[in-house]
């Protein structure tokens, strides 16, 4: 079963739902600013990745 890192809340902006991708998600990932993640759908679960 795959390790829960953080959990985030979920805001409005404007008409669309924003997530802030807390600090040890975007470290797992090494995120840096303007990197570009891809939302995947898979049976219900949402997996986000880092596009190369």
């Amino acid at each position: 079963m795959p390790q829960l890192l953080e959990v985030s809340h979920v805001s409005k902006r404007g008409a669309s739902l924003r997530i802030t991708i807390p600090k040890k998600a975007a470290e797992a990932l090494n995120l840096r600013e303007g990197e570009i993640v891809g939302f995947y759908e898979d049976s219900g679960n949402i997996i986000l990745k880092k596009m190369k």
